[in-house]
């Protein structure tokens, strides 16, 4: 199975001035201010931001470069948020990976991208995106990775004879019982044969 991963980007340069007021529907608005924008994103950590003034309305907008909105996160950086989540991964699970990449969200953040997606985007399921895969193999391994100064254990679902990581989760502990919970709906899912390599 191949992925294409096709990501919003961000285009600091990229800027559509607007041709009415939002408020008012004039046409008459003038250029008013530059100003910078922190932006947590992995290429751009400040873009400029242009405020237009309506000449009628008396009021000002601000309008963002492609890939930029009012949130503090560019679309890019939520975008791979919930991407990482549809292929398996949990909030906390895409919460490390972005903070490894330099763009911190936490898990609060990235169960509230994800569901902001899922209003944008009515059935969006995260079974869809591996609905009629199956493995011939299933492996499982845990480990663990040191976040905050703790140790947080990881368990890793692999399709055995491709290395493809179907899922990467946070888990509560190390025990068989909590290894067979997290493990069961992956195998139900993939079809495959669970083999232990521990």
């Amino acid at each position: 199975m191949r992925l294409n991963l096709i990501l919003p980007r961000v285009e600091p340069a990229d800027v559509k001035v607007p041709e009415a007021c939002p408020v008012c529907g004039s046409k008459h608005l003038r250029l008013h201010q530059e100003v910078e924008k922190p932006l947590r994103d992995t290429l751009h950590p400040r873009v400029k931001a242009y405020r237009y003034r309506c000449l009628k309305y008396e009021a000002t907008h601000r309008v963002y470069p492609r890939g930029v909105s009012r949130a503090h996160t560019s679309t890019r950086i939520r975008g791979l948020a919930v991407m990482l989540y549809l292929l398996g991964l949990s909030y906390g699970a895409v919460a490390l990976v972005m903070e490894a990449l330099g763009a911190p969200l936490s898990k609060s953040r990235v169960y509230d991208v994800v569901q902001e997606a899922a209003r944008r985007v009515p059935g969006m399921k995260r079974e869809a995106v591996f609905t009629g895969v199956r493995v011939s193999a299933l492996g499982a391994d845990v480990t663990s990775v040191r976040c905050a100064g703790k140790w947080l254990p990881l368990g890793l679902s692999v399709d055995g004879t491709k290395g493809l990581v179907l899922t990467v989760d946070g888990l509560d502990g190390e025990d068989a019982q909590t290894l067979e919970r997290w493990i069961a709906p992956t195998s139900n899912q993939s079809g495959g044969r669970t083999a232990d390599h521990r």
